[in-house]
């Protein structure tokens, strides 16, 4: 079995890839060489597609995943050749316009990285975002009173989250700079507590690889201001990071995630 990966969200392709090898399957990952970042370069964005639906058209392979429902799904639309497109969120949750429906209607299979995306496409098939546990994982207990935040430019509870933290004892770092992703393990674990984003009904990568180190993560589910409160209790924090642990990061074990992203393989290719 031979798959052609194309583009990546995330790292969730990387990891995918790696997890597939390990099973003996055959993994090449193509990029574009750039995005159009501005409006209006339609131009740009054709020649784009089209490149890379050339060379897809050429590659010998069963299948090819395109990661994003634009210009990912596009060439393998155009390539000729049988294409699951795993859409990531941005990609959807904006709306879908008439190409970016015609290219899913189209594709074997369509994936979906978060529950909340089965909303927008209720056909489609959840595969969990895989985190790799040799790396994410605890270097140190996190007891103490730091806190990691990602501001995100659809929401804004920084200034509410400094005012908490400010009054409970914490130390807060929003961080906006980018970490380098292997060296994101070690960055995460420098902190104890993980509040994620509120506005998506769904946890960030980003937020499963911070439990997968051990910390305590607030997102969606969560009162903000009475899990922080109840956090700043050692025993309740360690009650509530075993808790998470074991009740979400199983079903993003890079194995299961393989396992069931091959079986998807086989069905489309039979």
């Amino acid at each position: 079995m031979h798959i052609v990966m194309v583009n990546d969200v995330a790292f969730v392709g990387f990891e995918l890839r790696r997890a597939l090898t390990k099973r003996g399957i055959k993994v090449t990952h193509l990029f574009f060489e750039g995005y159009p970042r501005q409006k209006g370069r339609y131009f740009e964005a054709l020649r784009m597609t089209l490149k890379m639906a050339w060379k897809l058209r050429k590659a010998r392979c069963n299948l090819v995943h395109a990661h994003g429902a634009r210009y990912a799904a596009y060439a393998g639309y155009l390539s000729g050749k049988p294409y699951v497109v795993h859409c990531h969120g941005s990609d959807i949750r904006s709306g879908i316009n008439w190409l970016e429906r015609k290219c899913l209607n189209k594709a074997k299979k369509v994936l979906v990285s978060t529950r909340d995306l089965l909303e927008v496409l209720p056909d489609a098939i959840w595969l969990p975002n895989p985190v790799d546990m040799e790396r994410f994982k605890p270097l140190r207990e996190h007891d103490g009173n730091k806190v990691l935040y990602y501001p995100k430019w659809y929401e804004n509870i920084s200034n509410e989250l400094m005012n908490l933290c400010e009054k409970l004892g914490y130390e807060l770092r929003i961080q906006r700079k980018k970490i380098p992703y292997k060296r994101m393990h070690e960055f995460l674990n420098r902190f104890d507590i993980y509040v994620d984003r509120y506005a998506i009904k769904s946890y960030s990568k980003t937020a499963l690889e911070a439990m997968a180190c051990g910390l305590a993560v607030i997102g969606y589910e969560h009162n903000l201001k009475e899990t922080l409160s109840s956090l700043r209790d050692v025993k309740e924090r360690r009650k509530y990071i075993s808790q998470q642990r074991k009740s979400i990061l199983p079903d993003h074990d890079p194995r299961q995630v393989a396992s069931r992203l091959i079986e998807i393989y086989r069905q489309v290719i039979a």
